[in-house]
């Protein structure tokens, strides 16, 4: 019995796999697709409230702040609150910041807590109480807002009072920096290029994304405000918002450029706080979708794709866990790895390369200059399935989750600003290590036993733990 079993689970759980692999070609069709028109030029210009929410930001708070202040917009129409939660000296520069912007004739205003209860999403709904704006436009610490922003985003919500917010796509400053922002920058395009404009073009639920976006106040309190226990906070607005029927916009030509995360262990970081932030939010909301009115069936599928997207991390970890078992008993793999399952599997797993493939050229990149950051993806996308495993278990298990935000050091394209060493400090990358074991067993059981069609899989996730282990272990500097 147990003999069946083994292989059955397999196949079952790689059958997993396919709806999100297949999702990516919908998604693609549905970029390719994408049309979103400009607003009409705002006549009368409502209040809007500008909130920055910051925490220990000394590197990118000047900057921020500035391009702010630098807005298109009536002065005696913006408010701009900033959410300092700082406990280093960012609070002293932006004390001085804001000193010099309220002389320059701009409403600012500073707003502290005692504590970080509920972290951002804690600050948000804090600054609700003194907020006067029509609609509330956010952007974190890196971000560089253009001036115009605010006319090209406002103008979609003057037009329709039916959206509760629209989302801008999120550029990178530091795209250039090393091979890991590059990377990082690829992954991130793939969701604005391609997943958010395919599922605008196909009104299919999008998601708020932090920042870089413009929130109807009155949409905000309609679904009860923030909620400070939730670890995404924009993607569990998004949805309350869409579950009681309010709409959504994406505006893919208007960017908002903000840093990656330049190097592993603070992307490792920041993709297990949006990990465990998902579950988190299809955890409760979910059922929600599901018994809504407003929403079709495609878009309640679609929304059950996209909440339970990281859950392909773990089912990736335990399928290689399982094939290796069966080597480990001689036993042949699951009729995946035979025809015809061969080829349904392998288009399959063809749907995130095509996309990130995609994101590329329409970007007018250079499919060949970037290859290489494409591979490099790859093999961090298996390899971060054991780290992204055991932060989603830790989630589940854990009553508070903790909002840790990703350092940010103004960095510009490939310029280095400031003079100090970065070592990134981290934990021994001991999963990726058991799971390179494995992948290794798995390895030499294949070969010693002919079964070769299996290789190239084994080889892949040893490729994929291999890269993360190496980044995860290596030091940068920044000069």
């Amino acid at each position: 019995m147990f003999d069946m079993a083994l292989p059955l689970m397999h196949f079952l759980l790689s059958l997993l796999l396919l709806p999100h692999g297949y999702n990516c070609f919908l998604l693609l069709y549905g970029a390719l697709r994408y049309r979103v028109g400009g607003g009409r030029p705002i006549v009368n210009h409502p209040m809007v409230t500008v909130q920055l929410p910051i925490y220990n930001e000394r590197y990118v708070v000047s900057r921020l702040l500035r391009s702010v202040a630098g807005l298109h917009w009536p002065r005696d129409k913006l408010e701009v609150l900033v959410l300092d939660d700082s406990t280093d000296e960012t609070s002293s520069i932006i004390d001085s910041e804001v000193a010099a912007l309220r002389s320059e004739g701009l409403n600012i205003h500073v707003l502290r807590r005692r504590d970080r209860k509920g972290f951002k999403a804690g600050a948000l709904q804090n600054a609700l109480k003194y907020t006067h704006g029509k609609y509330i436009a956010i952007f974190d610490a890196d971000f560089v807002p253009p001036p115009d922003f605010l006319e090209r985003v406002v103008s979609h919500l003057e037009e329709d009072p039916r959206l509760g917010f629209v989302q801008a796509r999120l550029g990178h400053l530091n795209r250039g920096y090393n091979g890991v922002t590059e990377m990082i920058s690829l992954a991130i395009d793939g969701h604005f290029m391609v997943e958010q404009a395919g599922r605008e073009a196909m009104s299919m639920v999008i998601n708020f994304n932090g920042s870089g976006g413009v929130l109807r106040t009155e949409a905000i309190l309609d679904v009860g405000g923030w909620r400070p226990e939730m670890l995404t906070e924009d993607l569990d607005m998004s949805y309350r918002m869409r579950i009681r029927g309010w709409g959504s916009r994406y505006l893919r030509d208007v960017v908002v450029p903000g840093e990656v995360p330049i190097n592993i262990l603070d992307f490792k970081n920041q993709q297990s706080r949006w990990a465990v932030g998902s579950l988190q939010c299809a955890r409760r909301l979910l059922g929600d979708v599901w018994r809504s009115a407003h929403l079709t069936l495609y878009q309640k599928l679609e929304a059950t794709l996209h909440l339970t997207n990281y859950l392909i991390f773990p089912i990736m970890m335990i399928t290689i866990i399982l094939l290796v078992l069966l080597l480990i008993l001689n036993r042949a793999p699951s009729p995946l790895f035979q025809t015809p399952f061969s080829i349904l599997f392998s288009i399959g797993a063809l749907g995130a390369s095509t996309l990130y493939s995609s994101t590329v050229i329409l970007q007018d990149m250079s499919l060949r200059e970037k290859l290489p950051y494409l591979g490099l993806l790859a093999a961090v996308g298996v390899g971060l399935s054991a780290h992204l495993t055991i932060s989603m278990l830790k989630g589940l298990l854990s009553k508070r989750l903790e909002f840790k935000t990703t350092p940010k050091y103004n960095i510009e394209g490939g310029r280095k600003r400031i003079s100090k060493t970065h070592t990134p400090i981290g934990r021994f990358p001991l999963p990726e290590m058991l799971m390179l074991s494995v992948t290794v067993i798995g390895i030499i059981l294949a070969v010693k036993n002919q079964i070769l069609s299996v290789l190239s899989t084994l080889f892949i996730y040893l490729t994929g733990y291999s890269t993360v282990i190496y980044y995860s272990t290596s030091k940068q500097k920044l000069s």
